[in-house]
């Protein structure tokens, strides 16, 4: 969650004044000691690869912050602690790759851990700690106040976490003192007791070279448990690629496979503030065909191809990953982030040797997105490329199985499953059917010709989707035989709704090219309607299919056509 512009600024305030305020006062409370250029030089070193090395367990950032920051405590002061655990913070934030919209972490941090700092001296002073100069054992250290100064910064840590996210980003959390990350803290926090006084007793007996002996290891131990960490973070990445390509290509509908993916890009990619796709179907003319935006703002910015990065990965075939400013050479990019992006990521979806899409990936963070980013969304690219042709070959397949290819109505098979349905579902409670007729097709047939007379099949079809819109379903039953499907409507309707179909087709005249003359010429065609409504006529399909034809032929057809005539 983001803070608005107005809280940002009090943050930052708040913490220069806070430093401002308290930093003069530190230092005459527990002004610095023993300071010489090698050993702070040393604890500066080592406070900053601490912070650049830090890595998870459990997924809880380990900074080896508390062991150091007690034994500098001892050796310097509260002073010099409290601006290096600054430091130390300020560098772990910059190696987080902190976006200019998350700027207002690092004031936030900060002010926190200013506060971390002075609780805990003050907890090391109020139980008896003294200044102590070079003790030489565990025992010449006061143990007691040493314990005070761990507590005392896991419990202002825990309650100053619980204030900023009450009270500055108004999340709705309690305090929970034992809940997972908790007990990771009080684990750590163990931990880094022996670690802080051996820190302090190597530097009294051995001076800054006693302190490098334990540095160099604990840094490098950081340096392996970090590559141990990245490579557990590669595999659960990889492992939540696969299982969102095996979505993407389970999936039968285009729609589906784009909601999958975008339902589960954002949490995959936390960094990624932007993600859309062009598809290239069609290379002379590619669509935007979705568009996610973290902070959901819905300004309208249309695509050109021209302004955008996906044209260049597109004619190479070639990912393309870029930091810094980016948005000046690709204005949709520019609009879309109102100027904010800083580093992308855009991928080519290949399918076939043939790249029918771009996936691009953008982020308000400078170098945002890893290599092990890049393999990761290529697979996605990939697998979203194969879930999208698959499910838009499903889907031609499917209306293919289920439309008549010339007057691109439903056919008699969809019309049978759709009866079905109807006839066993339990909340419908009334439907009809609507069976029609056009009268003398053949004598049109033979008279214009089969071509002028698929032309009239085309024409009454359109007519009829035009007339009955979403409150029926329109099919094609077989040569000149239509078909509409009536959900919720009873006999009375239908036969108000068949008579504006007939009048459709009746009051407007048909085109036909006459071919001896080389023109146009207009016909006039009628139609003829027999109406059944299911539960009075009938309950069985069949049935209700029968006794709508029966009418339309003898209530119709036999009385002179161009008519409705109702089942009875």
């Amino acid at each position: 969650m983001r803070l608005t512009l107005l809280k940002q600024r009090a943050v930052i305030i708040f913490w220069l004044m806070s430093m401002a305020g308290l930093l003069p006062l530190i230092y005459v409370l527990d002004p610095p000691r023993n300071i010489t250029f090698s050993s702070l030089f040393t604890v500066s070193i080592v406070f900053i690869l601490t912070a650049i090395f830090s890595f998870k367990v459990k997924g809880t950032d380990i900074i080896v912050l508390q062991g150091i920051g007690l034994a500098t405590f001892l050796i310097f002061g509260l002073f010099i602690e409290t601006l290096l655990t600054q430091l130390c913070i300020i560098t772990y934030l910059l190696f987080q790759r902190v976006g200019k919209s998350d700027f207002y972490r690092i004031p936030v941090n900060l002010t926190m851990f200013l506060f971390v700092s002075i609780s805990s001296g003050c907890a090391y002073y109020a139980l008896g700690g003294q200044a102590v100069t070079g003790a030489r054992n565990v025992l010449a250290l006061h143990l007691w106040p040493i314990i005070a100064f761990y507590i005392a910064a896991y419990l202002s840590n825990s309650l100053l976490l619980l204030v900023i996210r009450r009270g500055l980003l108004n999340q709705q959390v309690v305090l929970k003192l034992f809940d997972r990350d908790s007990a990771w803290e009080l684990v750590i926090t163990a931990l880094m007791l022996p670690l802080g006084i051996a820190f302090y007793l190597m530097y009294t007996t051995r001076g800054w070279e006693g302190m490098m002996m334990i540095a160099i290891p604990m840094v490098t131990l950081s340096v392996i448990m970090r590559q141990i960490n990245n490579s557990q973070e590669l595999v659960h990445f990889l492992q939540n690629v696969n299982h969102l390509g095996q979505q993407l290509t389970e999936e039968l509908s285009v729609n589906r496979v784009f909601d999958h993916l975008f339902a589960q890009m954002p949490a995959m990619m936390t960094t990624a503030d932007y993600l859309y796709v062009v598809l290239y179907t069609e290379p002379e003319h590619p669509k935007l065909v979705r568009l996610y935006r973290k902070n959901q703002e819905s300004d309208f910015v249309p695509f050109q191809q021209e302004a955008d990065i996906s044209m260049n990965v597109y004619q190479e075939a070639k990912t393309v990953t870029e930091s810094g400013e980016v948005c000046a050479k690709y204005p949709f990019l520019d609009a879309v982030s109102k100027g904010q992006a800083r580093s992308y990521l855009s991928v080519p979806m290949m399918h076939r040797g043939q790249v029918i899409g771009v996936l691009t990936i953008a982020s308000h963070i400078n170098r945002a997105f890893t290599k092990a980013n890049k393999i990761g969304i290529e697979i996605v690219a990939d697998f979203l490329a194969i879930g999208l042709e698959n499910a838009k070959n499903f889907e031609i397949r499917k209306k293919e199985s289920e439309h008549c290819p010339l007057t691109d109505l439903f056919n008699y098979r969809y019309m049978m499953k759709m009866i079905h349905q109807m006839v066993h579902d339990p909340s419908l409670e009334v439907f009809s059917i609507v069976m029609i007729d056009i009268d003398n097709f053949k004598r049109i047939n033979d008279r214009f010709g089969h071509q002028n007379g698929n032309a009239i099949l085309i024409g009454v079809a359109n007519r009829l989707r035009k007339t009955i819109g979403e409150r029926g379903i329109a099919v094609r039953y077989g040569g000149e035989e239509f078909t509409v499907l009536l959900p919720e409507i009873d006999s009375g309707q239908c036969f108000s709704i068949a008579e504006l179909i007939r009048r459709a087709v009746a009051t407007e005249p048909f085109m036909i090219f006459n071919e001896e003359d080389n023109r146009y010429d207009k016909i006039h065609v009628t139609i003829s309607l027999g109406t059944a409504t299911a539960p009075v006529d009938g309950t069985d399909p069949s049935e209700l299919i029968y006794n709508a034809d029966h009418a339309m032929y003898k209530g119709a057809k036999q009385q002179g056509k161009n008519r409705v005539a109702r089942y009875f």
